[in-house]
């Protein structure tokens, strides 16, 4: 019956419903991750209300892959058994199961009202990290050495921090390729002010990770958008400036920079890796690298990667002491590690056709998202929590909306 009453509500009001919602559970993570999962069912509520045979059959090799991603991690857990931390995991991962729809949609018409909702998208952050930055300019000097040694700075934020650095990196693209479609002058002023307070935030509190996915993601979008005259042709790479400036005036971001320097140079010269960050996820890379060859075509289950890893570093009889033996924290090793190398293979040829739509589409909104997706994948498990499952979702979802063929 409510299948029914929805239907008979206007596509365009639909529409708007999932624009809405979509951007609900961003930004109620940050305080209700209940909310945040109410916004999304409603969001796929209105997305399957909106399903079209035409457009599913269009792109029906990309939602074809996506769904043997899908189906193929599904059938492999059934050989294991669904036990209760299984069935969590299942749970979470509804969202991704679901995300093929998206392209079996028609987003019409309605980029000035999906700026208008982004724009507040934006300020919502802006208050989020805005308090986040004073705290940590109150406290800059212990906070810097947390940095140092590093441990996230405290967030106004119920999201764990290298997700919270993805969303606030996610947001700030968003922000950059949908300002040109707002009309009013007080909404791109204001689109205006809120950027440059979250681009401040993401470089003062983020994690090294949200701050590599924004600046390998923007330069796919530099090219196109709507720079004044003076920034026009090659002067637009003096924006470069930006994070060169940035290093020198921010010492959160500085530390950042030297912890790299220094964990890097652990590992080249094989140091003691239990105080690094980088060294500690190197060291997970290689034990995960030898579970999946151990088992290459099943994994070892979503409820096995744990007590695999623990065996894995016992077998590599390693100095890490077991506090310091982390799980893989590279979303693609994690795949492999849970259901197999052909499922970690799905999933690229998905990316892929993905990547070949928006070029396609000269969707470079979309282009830039996908490598500030892809990029955390290395660093970050991101996709095994709720707020890494949301905002992969809710940014593609966005990302239809900067689609246009020129």
């Amino acid at each position: 019956m409510s299948g029914v009453l929805i239907t008979q509500i206007s596509s365009e009001v639909r529409i708007k419903a999932a624009v809405v919602s979509a951007a609900l559970s961003l930004c109620t993570l940050h305080f209700s991750p209940a909310l945040s999962s109410i916004s999304l069912l409603v969001f796929f509520a209105c997305v399957i209300s909106l399903f079209r045979k035409e457009i599913f059959l269009q792109n029906r090799l990309l939602v074809i892959f996506a769904l043997l991603w899908c189906l193929a991690q599904l059938l492999i857990q059934l050989g294991f058994g669904i036990d209760q931390e299984s069935a969590r995991k299942l749970l979470l991962r509804l969202p991704l199961w679901l995300l093929p729809l998206i392209w079996c949609i028609k987003p019409d018409e309605t980029r000035k009202f999906t700026a208008t909702i982004l724009l507040f998208t934006g300020v919502v952050h802006t208050w989020i990290g805005g308090a986040s930055v004073l705290n940590y300019i109150t406290h800059y000097r212990f906070l810097n050495q947390m940095v140092l040694e590093s441990k996230p700075l405290p967030l106004f934020s119920s999201v764990y921090h290298i997700e919270f650095s993805l969303i606030l990196a996610v947001v700030c693209i968003l922000q950059l390729s949908f300002s040109n479609y707002l009309e009013k002058v007080w909404q791109r002023r204001l689109m205006a002010v809120s950027f440059m307070i979250n681009i401040v935030s993401l470089h003062i509190l983020s994690a090294r990770t949200g701050i590599l996915a924004f600046w390998l993601g923007v330069p796919f979008l530099i090219n196109h958008l709507p720079l004044p005259g003076w920034l026009m042709g090659p002067k637009k790479w003096l924006l470069l400036l930006i994070p060169l400036s940035m290093v020198l005036i921010v010492p959160s971001l500085r530390n950042r920079i030297i912890n790299t320097a220094d964990d890097l140079l652990a590992v080249k010269q094989s140091h003691n890796l239990s105080d690094k960050s980088f060294g500690r996820r190197w060291e997970a890379w290689k034990v995960a690298v030898g579970v999946i060859r151990e088992k290459p075509l099943t994994g070892v289950g979503l409820a096995g990667v744990e007590n695999a890893m623990q065996s894995g570093f016992e077998k590599k009889q390693t100095y890490l002491p077991v506090t310091d033996r982390i799980q893989p924290h590279n979303q693609l090793l994690e795949l492999a590690l849970q259901s197999g190398i052909g499922v970690l293979l799905f999933f690229l040829a998905w990316l892929f056709l993905l990547f070949l739509r928006y070029r396609a589409m000269l969707a470079h909104t979309g282009i830039s998202i996908l490598m500030a997706l892809g990029v955390s994948m290395f660093f970050e498990s991101y996709m095994e929590r709720q707020a890494g499952v949301a905002v992969f979702v809710v940014s593609l979802f966005f990302v239809l909306f900067g689609e246009k063929k020129e």
